[in-house]
């Protein structure tokens, strides 16, 4: 009899990807008898993209319960002898089921699971429950589950205190019983959310300890075992508070692991933890500025990237790519100007980052800046992000403008915002460059998957939120097809929230690398004044947060000599503006990056516009400085593929 099989896809807010994984399962060399996807209670357009694949893939709409639930009910409907567990955000390789099912032939055999992409170590042939109680060797994407044993086990355990880890758990009752967990060798499976223990929240640690509580009741397991396995759990996770620098939460771990057991290890860690932070940070900062990330150990492979002094390509007018287009573009007729939006949620500047906080209500008003545009040429870039794709009021203003040939897209991503959401929310993991590197590429892939889905294209231009690029960066926008970067903000700094320090940079075009495949395209900024001059290592200073104190920058400003301004009608006057652009257009630039956000088009967003006043100023701001810009400097509205393509063919 040849071998069924029901793939059971959960899916919640899935919509951006969900297709990719329906694909996949349809791609198989041996064909599925079925695919079930549960949408546990989706509050985006998740069923929308399911029920097109219909009768090929059946929907199945439920209240939200979270991934247990939602599995639970696809194997109780699923009429295949196997079921093929797969993530909404995950894909196979086509062969995955023809490989796994020709293992399949021992009645013994209860589960077998092939190796994701990511996967380096090796993995024994057999998991045995000694395996797998020191460690989840098993990706969920990756398994084949026999469905009598699916049944005999009861499926998932459904307790909402075991989400994230209800899948482990699964995996410990299987290799505790009689049927076998074998291993395919082979790299059958794109996992996205393989990230691991990076998700080091408080949520997933009580998780983890409910876990091995629950299974000391339910297997009857040795007390002294279940408590070193406990304290191994509670100093993992102290670890990884101390290599985040949430050194409260580290102390409180350790503590309570030296409670558990004492050891030399737990000792160490718990000295280290009483350290000041800048004293942690110095092995970090020297590795920095070697222009090197230090690796993590590597029994967390997949923790966050040192981000101290965060890596990004530097715009010196030393590098060759750097003159040669310094060379290009001084000899061009007219200076070109490209216009870039922000085009994001509105949210309180001022207060800690919340993923509840999504409203795009002021996409209703872009078109208050477009009346300007319209007299002057301009087709400006939106910088998208989540948010604003995933929901309708946020996507229909601008695909309006889409189809009017008034405007193109491109991508921003917003960390606290944008799937998969692991990672802890914190000012520090608001800029991109802090996260690990899987999870930077899983963020950047729902992103532009997401764009492509609500606007019909697919972005190849991009902005890091907060200017948060960092060492992983360029090397995910090549991977994802991306053109030009536009997330250097030259003379500004971010480390005051752990994000990169741009003030050695300049607003100079610049290829990316070796090669002519991603260019950079700097925000307009740059320092004017009678000390403009000077070196970087004597100007960066001035513009540290200790001199900024002590008002020294303002008042090197009102004297004239040294004023740090970048092309924005946010913060800075038209006056400031035009000082700006005649100063670069003098040192030879003839391509100006500017740039706000749209929140600021409707009253009470941003602080820059609080009152109607403020709006009329905003607006009359781009009017006056498009007329300066087309008068007195002779220029002309570009956008980013055009200056691209002249910057290439030249």
């Amino acid at each position: 009899m040849a071998e069924t099989v029901s793939v059971i896809i959960p899916a919640y807010n899935a919509a951006a990807y969900v297709g990719r994984a329906i694909e996949s399962a349809l791609a198989q060399t041996h064909p599925p008898l079925e695919i079930l996807v549960v949408d546990d209670g989706s509050k985006d357009h998740t069923a929308e993209v399911v029920a097109a694949y219909e009768p090929r893939a059946r929907l199945i709409r439920k209240p939200n319960g979270g991934p247990a639930s939602a599995r639970n009910l696809g194997a109780k409907l699923a009429q295949g002898r196997w079921l093929a567990l797969l993530d909404a955000d995950d894909w196979w390789q086509a062969d995955k089921l023809d490989v796994q099912l020709d293992m399949a032939r021992s009645p013994d055999v209860g589960v077998i699971h092939c190796l994701p992409e990511h996967r380096s170590e090796a993995v024994p042939a057999q998991l045995t429950f000694a395996d797998l109680w020191v460690k989840n060797w098993i990706v969920n994407s990756s398994v084949l589950v026999r469905r009598d044993v699916f049944e005999a086990l009861g499926g998932f355990n459904e307790a909402r205190e075991l989400i994230s880890v209800e899948d482990y758990n699964f995996w410990l009752r299987v290799a505790a019983s009689q049927w076998k967990i074998i291993t395919c060798q082979r790299k059958l499976v794109h996992y996205t959310r393989g990230i691991g223990i990076s998700a080091q929240s408080e949520r997933f640690r009580n998780a983890s300890l409910y876990n091995i509580a629950s299974l000391e009741q339910q297997l009857n397991l040795a007390p002294d075992m279940v408590r070193r396995r406990r304290n191994e759990i509670v100093l993992q996770f102290a670890r990884q508070a101390l290599y985040e620098r949430d050194l409260p939460t580290a102390r409180k771990l350790l503590r309570e692991a030296w409670a558990g057991g004492k050891s030399p290890s737990i000792l160490l860690y718990s000295l280290l933890a009483q350290l000041p932070e800048p004293v942690l940070n110095i092995k970090r900062h020297a590795a920095g500025l070697r222009g090197s990330v230090p690796q993590p150990a590597a029994d967390a492979a997949t923790r966050p990237a040192t981000p101290a002094t965060p890596v990004w390509p530097q715009a010196a007018a030393t590098t060759a790519s750097q003159q040669d287009i310094t060379r290009i573009v001084a000899h061009w007729d007219r200076p070109l100007l490209l216009t870039t939006v922000d085009a994001e949620e509105e949210f309180n500047w001022g207060r800690p980052f919340s993923r509840a906080t999504t409203s795009v209500a002021a996409m209703r008003s872009q078109h208050l800046a477009h009346r300007v545009f319209e007299r002057y040429g301009v087709v400006p870039a939106y910088m998208v992000d989540y948010p604003v794709a995933s929901k309708p009021e946020g996507r229909e203003p601008l695909l309006d403008l889409l189809q009017a040939g008034q405007c193109s897209i491109g991508a921003q991503l917003h960390t606290w915002v944008t799937p998969p959401f692991v990672e802890r929310l914190s000012a520090r993991n608001s800029h991109q460059s802090n996260l690990p590197a899987e999870l930077e590429l899983a963020k950047m892939q729902v992103l532009t998957a997401e764009i492509e889905n609500a606007f019909g294209v697919r972005p190849r231009v991009f902005r890091a939120g907060r200017y948060g690029a960092g060492p992983n960066t360029a090397g995910i926008l090549r991977q994802l097809g991306y053109q030009v970067d536009t997330s250097v903000l030259p003379c500004w700094s971010f480390r005051k929230g752990g994000g990169p320090d741009y003030r050695r940079n300049t607003a100079w075009p610049h290829w990316i690398g070796e090669g002519r495949d991603l260019l950079e395209l700097p925000i307009s900024a740059a320092l004017v004044g009678r000390a403009a001059g000077l070196s970087a290592r004597l100007t960066a200073p001035v513009f540290s947060r200790a001199s900024e104190r002590l008002s020294i920058p303002s008042a090197l400003g009102r004297l004239g000599l040294l004023e740090r301004i970048k092309l924005t009608p946010e913060g800075i006057t038209v006056e400031e503006a035009k000082r700006l652009v005649r100063h670069m257009h003098g040192q030879g630039h003839r391509v100006f990056v500017l740039t706000y956000h749209s929140p600021s088009l409707e009253i009470g967003n941003t602080p820059y516009v609080q009152t109607q006043a403020d709006l009329d100023r905003l607006l009359g701001w781009l009017d006056a400085f498009l007329e300066f810009f087309a008068g007195e400097m002779g220029g002309r509205a570009s956008t980013w593929p055009e200056i691209h393509q002249m910057i290439k063919n030249a």
